[in-house]
């Protein structure tokens, strides 16, 4: 329980009293902590005098006592917010938080934040607060993972608010989801709860890896592979220019390739090329794609549409793939 008050006439002192009449404490204006009426905000009001917090405040009825000073009269505001020990908090990052309708498979971000009587909490997750998301009849839909310092596949920092927790997700279809946080503060008997309620659309784009391919050159020391073709099948409901970004990570670094493309609505293919000096960089032959995503261009729909995080390769691409790391092309 947080509160302030505002005063014409001068005060002596000011006190409070419990719910069973006990006296909680009695202070005077300059112990509390007075703004004098000329200093303060609207001085028309009178005195600012900030009242300390009461914490863990026992349920009934509060009782504050005034005492004017010999002769003092005025009028006298009071204000007051009565906040929870805990809460949680859910909000989104991306599509839903401005109001814009969420398609399926678009790319989320979450944000869970953590409060102690209306105060952000720092450090406060000991354990990893449960996400889940569910349809519309109740079924388990996924997981999300909730993390502190989320960062992009390329090692952007997603957000550096102290103790906000990033998740991220997607609606996997059209139609109502319920996502749910839960979380056991200490000093709570039982685990709090927060949730969204989310509406998907239909899918604005849909992108899946088809198959690789090679581009080779003949040399002196033999056949060499120049570079690496990823296909993608893309399917978007709207035309226009896209580009499909790859962040490709391996054992000595990460290298991050793209290319463009004019599609048509409906399904379509995005071939990226990945020569062989950022194949070489990598250090080690490839086993996923750290990230995959499909962006539009334009003046209206505009951003990230569709994304793939950590795609495997099947074992026959994996190997294709190995034996190629052996025989790029090299200076």
């Amino acid at each position: 329980m947080f509160s302030s008050l505002r005063s014409t006439a001068k005060l002596a002192a000011i006190s409070l009293f419990d719910p069973l009449g006990s006296l909680v404490w009695r202070k005077t204006p300059a112990e509390l902590g007075l703004t004098p009426q000329a200093d303060a905000g609207r001085p028309e009001l009178g005195d600012a005098i900030v009242l300390p917090a009461v914490r863990d405040a026992a349920p009934g009825r509060w009782r504050l006592q005034l005492e004017a000073r010999a002769g003092a009269k005025g009028q006298v505001l009071l204000s007051y917010r009565v906040l929870p020990r805990f809460e949680l908090s859910l909000s989104l990052l991306s599509a839903g938080s401005s109001g814009a309708m969420i398609a399926a498979g678009e790319p989320l971000l979450l944000v869970l934040r953590g409060q102690d009587y209306g105060v952000p909490l720092t450090n406060w997750v000991a354990r990893a607060p449960q996400l889940s998301l569910r349809d519309s009849r109740g079924e388990l839909v996924a997981s999300p993972k909730a993390e502190a310092g989320a960062r992009t596949a390329t090692g952007i920092l997603i957000s550096d608010e102290p103790g906000a927790l990033i998740a991220r997700f997607s609606l996997p279809a059209a139609g109502e989801y319920r996502l749910t946080a839960q979380h056991q503060f200490r000093a709570t008997a039982k685990p709090l709860q927060a949730e969204l309620l989310l509406h998907a659309a239909a899918p604005k784009a849909a992108l899946a890896l088809s198959g690789l391919r090679l581009e080779q050159q003949a040399g002196a020391a033999g056949v060499c592979v120049r570079a690496v073709l990823f296909d993608f099948a893309v399917s978007v409901a709207t035309a226009g220019n896209y580009a499909c970004n790859i962040s490709l990570v391996g054992p000595a670094g990460s290298r991050m390739v793209s290319a463009s493309s004019m599609l048509a609505a409906g399904a379509g293919r995005i071939s990226v090329r990945v020569g062989a000096d950022k194949l070489a960089a990598l250090g080690g032959p490839l086993t996923a794609l750290a990230r995959v995503g499909l962006i539009r261009f334009g003046p209206s729909e505009a951003g990230l549409v569709a994304e793939l995080q950590e795609v495997a390769l099947s074992a026959e691409q994996a190997n294709e793939l190995r034996a190629v790391y052996m025989a790029v092309c090299r200076p």
